[in-house]
């Protein structure tokens, strides 16, 4: 014998999944502006430093341009040349 549906179970159950899937995708898009506001709030204050140096104004406007890898790539290159300067000034 078949066992009767119940399809009032399922409809509830479909709607809790979606109504968690639209919470999720709320909180993604809620965290994502969280984050660019963030990025804005840092970029802002490093440009405005005047202890910022030329060649990182140029990388962290290149970085709006590029590709995730590259600004890596490029971030990386600029932490070694720091680490390299400040160790050339330790020498003096």
């Amino acid at each position: 014998m078949n066992k009767p549906t119940h399809t009032e179970t399922s409809a509830v159950k479909a709607a809790r999944e979606t109504i968690v899937q639209n919470y999720y995708e709320a909180m993604a898009a809620h965290r994502s502006a969280d984050r660019k506001e963030r990025y804005e709030d840092v970029r802002k204050k490093i440009l405005s430093s005047d202890a910022t140096h030329f060649f990182l104004r140029e990388i962290l406007n290149k970085c709006e341009h590029r590709d995730t890898i590259d600004n890596i790539n490029n971030l990386e290159i600029a932490l070694r040349l720091m680490k390299m300067k400040l160790g050339a000034e330790s020498y003096k």
